[in-house]
């Protein structure tokens, strides 16, 4: 799925390219994806309308088709696909279908935005602006890292008491909005914290220090993602250093990197920069 840099990556270049522009025409090829909650269809409810505005919430994209939005969670597979209007103003592809094509939005400028998934596990809602009860984790997301209001402060209350691994923790999204897999074990490496610590054995220092590692590691994957100058539907992954390198060295120590599972996902991390907490929670089986 996006993840958090991407997902600022995908809103800053839509928010320079379509605002403004008007929907001419809509073609809908896997209507599974689509959520309606409008009275018209999909594509009759959108034609015609023009788009005012981008915004994030957690892993959600907004796109404001007044008196609509079109609310988009990518999950496991989701991508755009953002496609310019050809030189000379020629059909360009539009004999050929990406991999993985929902819908295909033409707009009167002739770029065309598509939503591309593989697995047709990403979910697309059009409702009426602000009728959001509806979509699940919507409401229910917590603390948006990105913002003003993720503070030292708020870190700390959110992480006191909690009985959690801190891997566990971290992608919580009803009270951090919203760390994915990939980030989770950048920032605990950075962090030098093991995934599977409990929220309860940080040290004040380890919370300062995870909390920092959160908006460094963020910021330097949103920075990495737009430099890497790939196409929207790219998966810009190849910046990580321990995320999927199971057997690769450390690039601290060289320590080859290891797997766990953590609450059935998956947890990459370096034995010896990230050592094993010595306290175990009670009931949790490591």
């Amino acid at each position: 799925m996006p993840e958090l840099p991407d997902l600022v990556h995908i809103e800053k270049v839509l928010r320079a390219s379509l605002p403004g522009d008007t929907v001419v025409t809509v073609s809908v090829r896997e209507p599974i994806v689509l959520r309606v909650a409008v009275p018209e269809g999909f594509a009759a409810a959108i034609a015609g309308r023009t788009l005012t505005g981008l915004r994030r919430r957690g892993p959600f994209l907004i796109l404001a088709f007044p008196p609509m939005e079109l609310i988009v969670h990518f999950m496991l597979a989701g991508r755009f696909r953002l496609s310019e209007a050809p030189a000379g103003g020629g059909a360009g592809h539009a004999g050929r279908s990406p991999p993985g094509l929902c819908f295909t939005l033409r707009f009167a400028s002739g770029r065309t935005l598509q939503y591309l998934d593989d697995k047709r596990m990403g979910k697309v809602y059009l409702v009426s602006a602000g009728d959001t009860a509806g979509i699940p984790g919507f409401r229910t997301q917590g603390l948006d890292v990105l913002s003003g209001d993720f503070s030292l402060e708020a870190f700390r209350r959110l992480a006191a008491g909690r009985r959690q691994q801190v891997r566990v923790f971290l992608m919580d999204q009803t009270a951090l909005s919203a760390i994915g897999n990939a980030y989770a074990d950048e920032i605990l490496f950075a962090a030098r914290l093991h995934p599977k610590t409990g929220c309860h054995q940080l040290s004040a220092e380890e919370v300062e220090r995870l909390y920092r590692a959160v908006r460094e590691v963020l910021a330097w994957g949103a920075a990495e993602v737009e430099a890497a100058g790939e196409p929207l539907e790219a998966k810009v992954r190849g910046h990580l250093k321990v995320r999927n390198r199971k057997g690769e060295p450390c690039p601290v120590c060289g320590t080859p990197i290891r797997r766990a599972g953590v609450l059935g996902y998956d947890a990459f991390f370096c034995p010896r920069c990230q050592a094993t907490p010595q306290i175990r929670p009670p009931g949790v089986k490591w």
